[in-house]
């Protein structure tokens, strides 16, 4: 059969193996070609996504900056609400204080008026002092020192009723004596007369200071008095105040404990984005 060939059909197929050749060089080359440009693709590729996650990581990061800038910004006005609310907390109780510690000498100067009307020597001008006694000490040593003082006023009163009715009966028996002296016989007792007689200005001069007595017993009474409605009011006012800091106290613990608790809130979104 290969002699049956002919050189032309040799000639032919061999240009057509050529042929073939040539194409399957231009293939081959076409093939390196695009695996290069394959390759050069896959790198590009995975830059590209490395770049992406990249971008990714960068903007996640931005919005986590944003929302701690965010929390931070929040817990800093939180703080300044605080530290204001605390400073007007302050002003409150220094004014208060002040108000206490001017009742508290006023407390004091009217104790020391207590003390001078008992020992008779009646209302005088006292230096004012300032105490250093916690509240409720003060509180009950005031009441204490009331009670007593409305026991004290009670046995004045009573002793003053006391003196009155004796004195009424001993001008009632002047009376009597002076109408016994009055009958009888000037004349067979002139004696008698005469004692009568300075009986009754004895009577007189025992009236006189009597009545002194209970003029001095009334104004004293009058002072405890009005004495004793003092200290009422100033342990009224003293209670007021006391309960205006107790409410004040109680306000800024309820404040303090809501700042607290936003205040952890916060440091617990601020761990849970630290850690994501």
């Amino acid at each position: 059969m290969a002699q049956a060939l002919s050189e032309e059909e040799f000639h032919r197929m061999q240009a057509q193996l050529l042929e073939l050749r040539t194409q399957n060089y231009q293939l081959s080359d076409d093939l390196r070609k695009n695996t290069a440009e394959l390759n050069a693709v896959r790198q590009k590729i995975s830059t590209l996504e490395k770049d992406y996650i990249k971008a990714q990581k960068a903007l996640s990061k931005s919005k986590k900056a944003q929302e701690v800038d965010a929390l931070l910004s929040e817990n800093e006005m939180l703080q300044g609400k605080l530290h204001s609310q605390e400073d007007d907390f302050r002003l409150q109780n220094s004014t208060l204080m002040q108000e206490l510690s001017k009742l508290c000498s006023q407390i004091e100067q009217l104790e020391q008026e207590n003390t001078g009307l008992k020992e008779g020597r009646g209302l005088q001008p006292a230096a004012s002092s300032p105490t250093s006694s916690p509240v409720d000490g003060e509180l009950l040593r005031l009441q204490a020192e009331n009670s007593a003082l409305q026991k004290k006023m009670a046995a004045l009163q009573e002793g003053y009723e006391k003196e009155v009715q004796s004195q009424k009966g001993v001008e009632a028996n002047d009376e009597k004596a002076s109408e016994t002296h009055g009958q009888m016989d000037s004349n067979g007792v002139q004696s008698h007369v005469e004692a009568s007689v300075k009986g009754e200005d004895s009577a007189d001069g025992a009236t006189d200071q009597m009545e002194t007595k209970c003029t001095k017993l009334e104004q004293r009474v009058k002072e405890l008095s009005e004495v004793e409605l003092q200290l009422h009011t100033e342990v009224e006012e003293k209670r007021l105040l006391k309960e205006q800091l107790q409410a004040l106290e109680s306000s800024k613990n309820t404040d303090m404990t809501k700042l607290q608790e936003e205040l952890a809130k916060l440091s617990d979104k601020l761990k849970k984005k630290q850690e994501r």
